[in-house]
């Protein structure tokens, strides 16, 4: 009799039976057989991970529709009162004798014009020492220089050692502060090229300065006096120290570039019809924004439609910012206008907003104070920047707000299943263990009655 016949009990046991031995083994139990049995639970957390990847993919689309309410918003803050809305700007009928720019101060500027006239500029005061051949060898000599300062301040004195040059002396000057100041200058005439000179740092009468050589050598020539601006504003004489000064228009820096006595200059301010129609068109592209991003969270995207409560959501949120610009009249009071009348409408077929430039540029030209209305809250009442402002406080409120209810109703989800992913995986990972360790028992097991049975062959065929 043999053993290991087809009728033996151990034909089972015999490499490629239906537990045969895996890749490598010489008999026993095949070990992918554990992954065949874990596919299910593989496949299963692949499913939950789906839906994990769902809602975050959800909330980011919620990210951007809270990051566009925030640039609206924004936009809508710089648009809410006349002030913040309303856009002007200034020119001078001689820029090159009096300039100007509008200051962010300037809230309650209101168009005007202002006339000037220039009769001579703020100036420093000016000494320039004869000449020396050789600023870094030639000896000035030594001993007290006295500079005297105007406006009270105590004179400024300045020490020369024995053997000073010229470029000591400038040194020793800038070195003592003050608001005085030194250089030399090369003028390549002569023999004696080399000047110092020696300047207030700053104009105006009270910048005035006086100096002594004492008992150097150097020998100063006055080249001019510290003076005050004199200018005329309105027919009334002014005086400023400096010749740029902002506070003579609130909200203007002017700035005096040129003495022209007798020449009246004119400075128109106005309201700025292009920076205007750019503010708007920057409202209008927000709004679109907030829309878009809003219709991407609502509508079917690669195949697959929104969850309920992302689609609910949006729909709620974007039909609130809409009935804010849609029809009638949004300008209060009896000259309101609607945004149809200043170039906005609303397409029917996106919901967002379609601007026609050349007309908001015309109905700002010719009713400014009525486009301000539109947009910007007013005695008559609010404008349309408050209104939608509101709005969007209200979609974005923690305690009821619509799109804050969601992006907490999706982090709680997220959590949950992140929980329950972890709670799910270690179950897997602890059945795939003892899997593992029952199969690797039995493989062992079989293995050691291959190896009896192998023996019992030997010796039955010995």
């Amino acid at each position: 009799m043999k053993i290991n016949g087809s009728g033996s009990p151990m034909a089972g046991m015999q490499p490629g039976g239906p537990l045969g031995p895996g890749p490598g083994a010489a008999g026993g139990v095949d070990m992918g057989i554990v992954d065949k049995i874990m596919a299910g639970d593989k496949a299963a957390m692949d499913n939950l991970g789906g839906k994990r990847e769902a809602l975050a993919q959800e909330k980011n689309g919620y990210s951007a529709v809270t990051t566009a309410l925030g640039d609206l918003a924004t936009q809508l803050g710089g648009m809410s009162a006349p002030e913040k809305f309303q856009r002007l700007k200034v020119e001078s009928s001689h820029p090159e004798v009096v300039g100007a720019e509008l200051l962010e101060s300037g809230k309650n500027l209101k168009p005007g014009q202002f006339n000037f006239e220039v009769k001579e500029l703020a100036g420093s005061a000016k000494f320039l020492e004869q000449g020396f051949s050789n600023a870094n060898e030639s000896a000035v000599g030594f001993g007290f220089m006295a500079i005297e300062r105007g406006g009270g301040q105590a004179d400024l004195d300045v020490t020369l050692e024995p053997g000073s040059t010229l470029k000591d002396a400038a040194d020793k000057i800038n070195a003592a502060g003050g608001g005085v100041q030194a250089s030399i200058i090369n003028t390549g005439i002569g023999d004696e090229p080399f000047k110092l000179l020696v300047r207030s740092e700053k104009t105006g009468e009270s910048a005035n300065i006086k100096i002594d050589p004492d008992t150097t050598f150097l020998d100063f020539k006055e080249l001019g006096k510290g003076k005050n601006l004199a200018m005329k504003f309105e027919d009334v004489d002014i005086a400023r120290e400096e010749n740029s000064f902002s506070d003579l228009i609130d909200g203007v820096k002017l700035t005096a570039k040129k003495a022209m006595p007798g020449t009246n200059v004119s400075l128109n301010i106005s309201h700025d019809v292009d920076a205007t129609s750019a503010g708007v068109k920057d409202f209008v592209t927000k709004y679109n924004n907030v829309y878009s991003a809003m219709s991407d969270q609502a509508t079917a995207k690669d195949g697959e439609r929104p969850s309920l409560g992302a689609a609910s959501s949006m729909r709620q949120a974007m039909r609130s910012i809409q009935s804010e610009v849609s029809g009638g009249k949004v300008a209060p009071g009896a000259g309101g206008m609607s945004l149809a009348e200043v170039g906005i409408m609303t397409n029917a077929k996106t919901g967002k907003l379609e601007i026609d430039e050349e007309k908001l540029k015309k109905a700002i030209a010719g009713n400014y104070d009525g486009v301000t209305k539109v947009f910007a809250t007013t005695e008559d009442g609010p404008g349309l920047a408050e209104k939608l402002s509101n709005a969007v406080k209200g979609l974005q409120d923690r305690q009821s707000g619509v799109i804050s209810l969601r992006q907490k109703t999706l982090d709680q989800q997220i959590q949950r299943q992140d929980q329950n992913i972890e709670r799910q995986q270690r179950m897997v990972d602890q059945k795939q263990q003892r899997l593992q360790k029952s199969f690797a028992d039995l493989n062992g097991k079989m293995q050691m009655m291959q190896s009896q049975g192998d023996q019992m062959a030997a010796r039955m065929n010995g």
